[in-house]
């Protein structure tokens, strides 16, 4: 995997100085939530809460008793409630992030998980790493970092001779390119969007997008910034139940990936 050297210099985010928040750029406009209820959403929106305020939030969901709860914690100003009657991760996704592209104007913004945790600089960092990669590519998602992730994304995977150091391992210190980004939380832009979105799926759902994305000229990206996942809070635990679920929906839609996945 091709790692990008980020160099150092000036943070891309001006911070306030009454705040421990940043001023953001022209990217990364606004973060987008699809959700079935899961306690871990609390704890995701006050990490957003505290680490990234300037940043209106888009959320799907199916409870209104979740709306009250969510407009009491971030205020109406900032928060769009759309309601989720979707099936399956993708097209609750597709739904909400469409809506938001349309509605808000936006040139790009971050898709996030239910159960992820921002760190105080995840936001700082993935907007740094966004910026500088779109300056040579055509960039599809960049990622964040996880402890419950694909390997490329994951900070118990090292690199081939990486070192340990400073508490964590000094590939993290880099931008890495990389074939499929689990859009845990991540950031794409409109004109990505508009040229592929995620199938009506659970599992495979990243893999087919990503893919799809890469057929047109697109390239992911992990970024330096981290978000904790509690992971499976939506689809569980039963690996070999996710795993056959999307099977005959991807043979009847998409042959051309079933022996990806089945073969």
């Amino acid at each position: 995997m091709r790692l990008l050297v980020m160099t150092e210099g000036k943070p891309f985010g001006a911070k306030d100085a009454a705040s421990t928040n940043f001023i953001y750029g022209d990217n990364l406009q606004a973060i987008v939530i699809a959700t079935v209820g899961s306690p871990s959403i609390h704890v995701l929106l006050e990490s957003i809460t505290q680490y990234a305020r300037e940043l209106p939030v888009y959320i799907s969901a199916n409870s209104l008793e979740l709306w009250g709860e969510v407009r009491k914690r971030l205020g109406n100003d900032r928060v769009i409630f759309r309601p989720n009657f979707a099936a399956n991760f993708g097209d609750a996704y597709n739904q909400i992030v469409s809506y938001a592209f349309n509605t808000g104007h936006y040139d790009s913004l971050i898709i996030a998980n239910d159960d992820v945790v921002l760190a105080p600089d995840t936001i700082e960092k993935m907007q740094a790493d966004y910026d500088y990669v779109k300056k040579s590519f055509k960039v599809g998602f960049l990622g964040a970092r996880s402890d419950y992730v694909l390997p490329a994304q994951n900070i118990r995977v090292a690199e081939e001779d990486d070192v340990f150091s400073a508490l964590k391992w000094e590939s993290e210190l880099h931008i890495k390119m990389t074939d499929v980004i689990a859009p845990i939380f991540a950031a794409i832009s409109k004109e990505a969007w508009e040229t592929a979105q995620f199938p009506s799926t659970n599992w495979y759902s990243d893999n087919i997008i990503c893919h799809d994305l890469g057929k047109a000229g697109y390239f992911h990206f992990v970024s330096r910034g981290y978000v904790h996942h509690a992971g499976s809070q939506t689809v569980g635990n039963d690996f070999k139940k996710c795993h056959e679920e999307p099977r005959e929906w991807i043979k009847t839609n998409r042959p051309d990936m079933y022996e990806v996945f089945y073969g």
